[in-house]
This record gives structure tokens, C-alpha cells and sequence, in this order.
């Protein structure tokens, strides 16, 4: 991988991996500005994405998140992406051929515990959002596996451990 492609890094996983906790910390670290592509469709639209997703559906978010994703290629950044965005084979090249792609693992009970009390998640607001998060997971977690240039695990590290690994390993 070119110098380049390292100046911009993505992160990817399951929600409550600590894609925004950690991306801020990162950019902090590598002086890089941190981009949130959530906040960033927010801001775009002018809409939550729970109503997003109540007025276009998943796939109307999908569009909105793809064309968001492709603004932040201007920016050398660290960019904090939504645990969807590996769905899209368009969504995946674009990480693939742009930037160092780190994935943040946290297993179901982790996002479980850092995600069930944030009513900001229409993907798990269902009767029983620890199966849900075990279905979406188990569907997206080889798309992880698909593009990431590094995995670095958040179940039992902290934040600070999190950004000295994922440091480390832009370095190589």
C-alpha cells in the first residue's frame, strides 16, 4: 500500500465497535480531521436517520450513505464509517481502493451492552435487538473480513490500546 493510500483511514465494523470513539482519538493522534459518515448524512440531509429510514427505507439510506462516502474521498482523513456501508460492492472497492481499511471487532454481547440503550439505531429497533445484532453480524462480518487491511479488536481493549495498534500497523 502507498504512503498515499495510508493518509486516508477508514474504519469498519458492527455498531458499538467503537468507530466513533476510536476514529476521534486517531485523528487527535495523527492530526488528521475525523469524519463521521452518520453525522455526515445528518448534515447532508437535515434528517435523523431513524427518519431516513422511516421516509426512504434501508435502501434510500444506502443511496444517501454511498454518495457521502464518495465525498469523503476528498478529504485525507480518518473517516468513521456505519456498520452497513460494507453491504454495497461498490461501497467495498471504494474502501478497498482508497484508503487504509481498518476493522474494529466487537463481538454480539459487546454491541449488545454499548448499543441498547440508543434509540439512534432503526436497524435494532425490534422486539429482540441482541438476535438482530447477531444476524446483521453474521452477514456482514466476511464483508469486513473483505476489506480490511488490519483488524484490531475492541472487546477487551481500551480506546488508547485501540489507536496504538491501529497506529502500529500504519506504520508497517
Amino acid at each position: 500500500m502507498s504512503k498515499a493510500e495510508k493518509n486516508r483511514i477508514f474504519l469498519v465494523g458492527p455498531m458499538g465497535a467503537g468507530k466513533s470513539s476510536i476514529g476521534k482519538s486517531l485523528a487527535l493522534l495523527t492530526q488528521k480531521p475525523f469524519i463521521d459518515v452518520d453525522e455526515e448524512i445528518v448534515r447532508t440531509t437535515l434528517k435523523s436517520i431513524p427518519e431516513i429510514f422511516e421516509e426512504s427505507g434501508e435502501s434510500g439510506f444506502r443511496k444517501v450513505e454511498t454518495e457521502v462516502l464518495k465525498k469523503c474521498l476528498k478529504y485525507e482523513a480518518v473517516i468513521a464509517t456505519g456498520g452497513g456501508i460494507v453491504g454495497s460492492e461498490e461501497n467495498r472497492q471504494i474502501l478497498k481502493d482508497n484508503g487504509f481499511v481498518v476493522y474494529l471487532y466487537a463481538d454480539v454481547d459487546t454491541q449488545y451492552l454499548r448499543t441498547m440503550n440508543d434509540s439512534n439505531r432503526p436497524m435494532i429497533n425490534v422486539a429482540d435487538p441482541k438476535a438482530r445484532l447477531n444476524e446483521i453480524f453474521s452477514k456482514r462480518k466476511p464483508l469486513y473480513e473483505e476489506v480490511q487491511d488490519c483488524l484490531v479488536d475492541t472487546n477487551t481493549h481500551t480506546i488508547k490500546e485501540c489507536v496504538e495498534q491501529i497506529k502500529a500497523e500504519i506504520r508497517k
